[in-house]
């Protein structure tokens, strides 16, 4: 099985290692050229020093991404050797893996198993998100988007010294279509690469926003996202201990570094409640 996995996630892990990689190579030299280049797009005769402060932010970032992608792949949320105790109380039947589920387990028919709290699983990391590795993902979620916006904000910079002596009009135009100025041989190729790679760092950096926000906002009302379809809150034990259920006992601490411990409470098969509403009593009558 361990084969099977590693061989279904390689080509995305390997994939976003070599795109992290490309994009610290590529603001190193967007580095090195903003350090050689004044205000007015002109290089000094004296380079200004390295902003070493800058580069090792990003590669903190990219770290934390990769390790958090890491953990996310290999900590899998799977029912394979989980001991299923209690079964048939009440659980659900999966007729795929022939065997009694838990609460809020599904079965996954990429992975061919069983998810633990599944929430969906994500194609680019080929892994089910659930409950070892919740944490992880939004973990992966927070310093990938910080790492795209550090790359955008960069290379739009460079863009603008470039383009100083043109208008804004077609400055907007080529960070908006680039191609399309490139077609048409309004812009240098290299012009081109840098406002490309703004474009794709944007992009980026609004999808992992957004999926960030999504998944942080459920992981306060304490849903999967089924369940959030289903408007099914029954799990819903208040912030605090939606947190801790999802991101563990150390969940403030969590986003800081991948390594910092943070044992979850629970076990993934039995799950507190919320104490449904009392009615109040109807006063009796004597007749």
């Amino acid at each position: 099985m361990a084969g099977n996995g590693w061989d279904r996630n390689a080509v995305p892990l390997c994939a976003g290692a070599v795109l992290g990689g490309a994009l610290v190579l590529e603001v190193f030299v967007v580095l090195f050229q903003l350090r050689h280049e004044d205000g007015d797009g002109h290089e000094h005769e004296k380079g200004q020093p390295f902003p070493f402060s800058s580069l090792v932010s990003l590669l903190f970032l990219l770290g934390n991404a990769l390790e958090n992608a890491r953990r996310f792949i290999t900590a899998s949320p799977s029912t394979r050797g989980v001991m299923l105790a209690g079964a048939g109380q009440g659980w659900d039947y999966c007729y795929s893996c022939q065997t009694h589920v838990p609460p809020r387990c599904a079965h996954c028919f990429s992975c061919s198993v069983c998810v633990l709290r599944r929430d969906h699983h994500c194609t680019l990391l080929g892994q089910c998100l659930g409950y070892q590795n919740y944490r992880y993902f939004l973990c992966l979620l927070l310093h990938g988007a910080a790492a795209l916006l550090f790359g955008c904000l960069l290379n739009a910079k460079v863009v603008m010294l470039l383009q100083q002596e043109e208008t804004p009009v077609r400055t907007v135009l080529l960070l908006v279509v680039p191609w399309l100025m490139l077609l048409i041989g309004q812009v240098s190729f290299t012009t081109f690469i840098y406002a490309f790679v703004t474009d794709v760092c944007m992009v980026g950096f609004l999808f992992c926003t957004g999926f960030l926000l999504f998944h942080a906002l459920l992981t306060l009302r304490g849903q999967t996202t089924k369940e959030w379809f289903e408007g099914d809150r029954q799990y819903n034990l208040g912030w605090w201990s939606n947190l801790q259920d999802v991101l563990g006992e150390r969940w403030y601490l969590v986003w800081l570094s991948p390594f910092i411990a943070s044992p979850l409470p629970g076990d993934g098969i039995t799950f507190l409640t919320k104490k449904p509403k009392s009615e109040p009593l109807t006063k009796s009558r004597d007749y």
